[in-house]
């Protein structure tokens, strides 16, 4: 959903709840980075077990999150074995439809539809805009296998909050130099939607699909990232991971009611609050049913060869995981306010986790500093040549600073209403080795570092091209917690791709 459309619901009902898209800045990008999309040029079938697949296998295992269900969820997870046999029809962008071929949507060749899907929505017949709830028991498979009558009550028997037995989806990612990311996917049939007054409840769609990641580096967990529909500032982020809640080191999460969100703590959590007039929250609690995957990550592998970056193309009963398309119906369009907002109360289902997860946390966490900053990172190996190619000899590093912004007579300042501004410095071009600048200090009082980025740049001082921002979550050692400071000491081991 865009802000347009989120501003004219705000005018049109009260009570207004729904998702935000996160608006992307578009970067000037130097060089043609390999696709991380599954294409043929890039992919590698895979099919082996080796001694690495069997380490990250209990390194998945060894963190493997346990998710806390709210007490009010009605929407709960499947596999997608589950799922699969439901799909009555196939629907293209154009609103072409097709007869469901059951010999095709199975694990073992659901990558086999044009374009491994690409374009394509997987579609049930049954009723799916629950208004509050699902009324047709044909619809009642949406709830999960834990929602069918009296199965979350048998579930009870050793947990009387009731217990969630469905696997997740790991994904290890070998992102060198020590570092290994951990992904865990959760699928559910259905998202219900947030209540928008009059309009009733926005939001609903086939399918959901969401993550936590973990991240590890020279074997020791640093931080985990809780993510919350579209990813971004909607979401928690990266936590440190001396500020995770665990049990017996593994991090606990608390699932949004409905929507299955991702969050490191319970309570409401506000992820958008446009001008006091409405806030969009994700309810949790630790009072629903407890979800512990432990024993229970089916392991993947996302690099055939994390030197080139060079994605596995899976075989077999893995095979759906190269899906391309879309995992249930597509959106209304016939609702009145539609032509206004671009979506009606069942909104577009989302892809699967064929995405991209050679990129960094949302942040980098950051000790804070005294005086002035220092920036460790490296670039990758095609920035590297794209640079050699054109010249360059310098590498300008720029840290943007930010303030609360504040008028006459202001007793309180919106989080969003701040005030930014950037200090720069350049240093050699030092190729594929680890380049490092200091730069001073964001001044003025509550002033604090944002994040930074870089240029390329000509012994003359013309940059030829800028980076996307990386943010940086800093924080006081020995102390929980984010804590904003004008200077930090980063150490960025992602290298810098451009594209993000």
């Amino acid at each position: 959903m865009n802000f347009i459309g989120l501003w004219s619901l705000a005018l049109l009902g009260s009570q207004f709840t729904s998702v935000i898209a996160t608006p992307l800045r578009v970067p000037q990008v130097p060089f043609a980075e390999p696709s991380l999309l599954p294409q043929d040029e890039t992919v590698q079938k895979w099919t082996s077990q080796d001694v690495k697949d069997q380490e990250m296998a209990k390194l998945l295992n060894q963190y493997a999150p346990i998710f806390k269900l709210s007490k009010d969820e009605r929407y709960f997870p499947s596999s997608v074995d589950y799922m699969l046999p439901h799909y009555s029809f196939i629907e293209d962008v154009s609103g072409d439809t097709y007869p469901a071929n059951h010999t095709i949507l199975t694990p073992c060749h659901l990558d086999t539809l044009p374009l491994a899907g690409a374009y394509l929505f997987l579609s049930i017949n049954e009723p799916h805009n629950p208004q509050p709830s699902l009324l047709e028991k044909e619809s009642h498979y949406l709830y999960g296998p834990a929602g069918q009558e009296e199965e979350l009550e048998k579930r009870k028997k050793n947990n009387e909050r009731g217990r969630i037995e469905e696997p997740v989806y790991g994904f290890w990612v070998d992102q060198n130099r020590g570092v290994v990311d951990l992904w865990y996917w959760a699928f559910y049939p259905l998202n219900f939607g947030k209540p928008a007054g009059r309009l009733g409840i926005l939001g609903n769609h086939v399918a959901d699909w969401e993550h936590l990641r973990v991240r590890i580096v020279d074997g020791v967990p640093v931080s985990a990232d809780y993510s919350t529909h579209e990813g971004g500032r909607l979401s928690a982020g990266t936590v440190r991971w001396e500020d995770v809640e665990k049990v017996h080191d593994r991090p606990v999460a608390y699932v949004a009611m409905g929507s299955h969100g991702v969050w490191p703590e319970p309570g409401d959590h506000v992820y958008a609050d446009l001008g006091n007039i409405f806030k969009i929250v994700d309810k949790t609690d630790d009072e629903g049913p407890i979800w512990d995957t432990l024993d229970n990550v089916i392991p993947v592998r996302y690099w055939a060869n994390a030197h080139d970056r060079t994605r596995v193309r899976h075989a077999g009963k893995d095979s759906w995981r190269n899906f391309k398309g879309r995992w249930g119906n597509k959106g209304e369009t016939d609702c009145w306010w539609h032509p206004i907002t671009g979506f009606c109360q069942v909104v577009d289902a989302p892809p699967g986790p064929n995405r991209d997860f050679g990129v960094p946390p949302e942040c980098i966490v950051a000790p804070r500093a005294t005086e002035y900053s220092t920036y460790n990172f490296y670039l990758s190996s095609h920035a590297v040549e794209w640079a050699e190619e054109n010249g360059i000899t310098m590498v300008e590093v720029e840290q943007t600073c930010e303030r609360p912004r504040r008028g006459k007579g202001d007793d309180d300042t919106s989080v969003e209403d701040v005030e930014t501004w950037s200090t720069k410095g350049s240093i050699l071009f030092r190729g594929k080795d680890q380049h490092s600048a200091h730069l001073p200090e964001c001044k003025g009082v509550q002033s604090s570092v944002r994040g930074y980025r870089i240029s390329l740049c000509l012994i003359n001082g013309q940059c030829l091209t800028t980076s996307r921002e990386r943010r940086i979550c800093s924080y006081e050692p020995g102390e929980r917690g984010n804590k904003p400071g004008g200077a930090v000491i980063v150490n960025d081991i992602d290298d810098w791709r451009w594209n993000y």
